[in-house]
């Protein structure tokens, strides 16, 4: 049990929604993340696949192109929260000269009023392992196969917590932890990727019409999630509290993460790698449809419609019950709330879980070198972004960006901006440079330029680096 509190700890706190554009508000590529999270019409190439298929059309002149960890390793961290700065983090835990700090009525109050939402936390890491892309003509088509990693975690804090730590066990109060919510795991997806232009439509209004369809063999190492959690606690006279508990959880990990469950009899040495055994396994696909006239282009997708069965060390937690405790000094008591408050372990012999299924649309003009009197090149897009799910790297609530990317002389980078608002994230102000050998290009950016404007004030801090091959 040791061991998978560790793992259930690491995958809260330190997990991502890895490249490939996992979800709705998942973390990027750097291109994408400079202009924060503005992608849906501006991808080309191998950098498509996960966003909009048909796009991979578009990467002319390059017939050829290759992303791996060389030269540039295509890594992403981003962390955060959205209830507390680190200026408030220093406030309340940094302490006084050494000291612990005494909170005063008013500062628990305000403490308290950073939870009113609930308490959302998050870290993420990603890396691409591999990404190819080939364009042939036109009436063929271009192909992409891609291999990449997403391992997506997030973790809701219920106020009532840290309603209870502040002001105790306060008499006929009662405390919902509805809103307790946490989802974890770590995927992999080996993708085969088709994209053709389509000609045979009857049209006269664009220029260039594409679709494309990418295919998904899903291989799961690890997946933590709480499926609901209603339980309440009520505080009466004489330190009497009473309750119901309502809980479910399901969990698989990889035979070589050693995690022991409370059933478990035999207990295992973990030896985790970087191509683990499997927990789960799944289908999904993403349909994309691309439209181009004069300078403008138009994208549509659906991505990550699918599911994947956990069946290896499958275990659900489960707490069903009313609650009861009238003595702190009777272990029955304690035993029976600690077990209804956590869930009891048994093995499952499988679940499923949705994929982060998404919908998402863009559109871009491009200002070509010379055009409107603006020095360079310059290209501007919009996004919106929709989750179907919770599933870790997606949200529900909508997200919309812009984005530019402007390179005012041959000489000077890339240089990309931009601002999402909405989704899981919240507001974001994207920067990052790009630099285009021909045969290499390099990207390094961040979502949260604030957090390095006024890093106090801060809630998120994000930054990605990589690059690709072009021939």
């Amino acid at each position: 049990m040791k061991k998978l509190i560790i793992i259930s700890v690491m995958f809260l706190i330190c997990t991502s929604a890895a490249f490939a554009q996992f979800g709705s508000a998942g973390t990027v590529d750097a291109r994408s993340m400079g202009m924060a999270k503005t992608y849906n019409a501006i991808t080309r190439g191998v950098m498509s696949v996960g966003i909009n298929p048909s796009n991979l059309i578009y990467n002319q002149p390059y017939d050829f192109e290759l992303s791996t960890v060389l030269p540039l390793p295509m890594i992403s961290l981003r962390s955060g929260t959205d209830f507390m700065s680190i200026d408030e983090v220093n406030y309340y835990f940094g302490g006084v000269n050494g000291k612990g700090r005494i909170l005063t009525e008013e500062d628990k109050n305000n403490f308290n009023d950073l939870f009113k939402d609930g308490g959302f936390i998050f870290a993420n890491f990603s890396v691409r392992l591999l990404s190819l892309s080939y364009n042939a003509e036109p009436s063929i088509g271009a192909f992409a196969f891609s291999i990449n990693d997403a391992a997506g975690g997030k973790f809701n804090l219920p106020q009532a917590l840290v309603d209870i730590a502040l002001t105790g066990n306060e008499h006929n109060k009662t405390y919902d932890f509805n809103d307790a919510d946490a989802k974890a795991w770590w995927i992999r997806n080996y993708s085969l990727t088709y994209a053709r232009e389509i000609p045979e439509i009857n049209q006269d209004i664009f220029d260039k019409i594409g679709a494309g369809i990418t295919l998904k063999l899903v291989q799961g190492f690890a997946y933590l999630g709480v499926e609901h959690a209603q339980t309440n606690l009520t505080t009466g006279a004489g330190n009497v509290i009473t309750g119901t508990a309502d809980y479910l959880a399901y969990t698989a990990f990889s035979e070589d993460f050693g995690v022991k469950y409370d059933f478990d009899s035999v207990e295992t040495d973990g030896k985790v790698g970087p191509f683990p055994s499997s927990a789960g396994n799944g289908f999904g696909f993403d349909l994309g449809l691309t439209a181009s006239m004069d300078q403008w282009n138009f994208s549509l997708a659906v991505t990550d419609i699918g599911s994947i069965t956990w069946k290896n060390h499958a275990a659900q937690f489960t707490a069903k019950g009313d609650l009861f405790i009238d003595d702190f000094t009777n272990q029955a008591q304690l035993d029976t709330l600690k077990e209804r408050m956590t869930g009891k372990a048994s093995p499952i012999s499988e679940f499923s879980t949705s994929l982060a299924s998404a919908f998402r649309f863009g559109a871009s003009y491009y200002f070509a070198d010379g055009e409107d009197a603006i020095p360079g090149t310059l290209l501007l897009a919009l996004d919106y972004n929709q989750g179907f799910n919770d599933m870790p790297g997606n949200s529900k609530s909508p997200r919309f960006s812009i984005g530019a990317e402007w390179k005012p002389m041959d000489w000077i980078p890339y240089l990309r901006t931009g601002f999402s608002f909405g989704g899981a994230d919240g507001f974001n102000w994207g920067l990052g440079l790009g630099f285009d050998t021909g045969l290499i290009e390099f990207n390094i950016a961040t979502s949260d330029f604030q957090a390095f404007v006024a890093p106090n004030s801060a809630k998120y801090i994000s930054i990605a680096m990589g690059s690709r091959w072009k021939f």
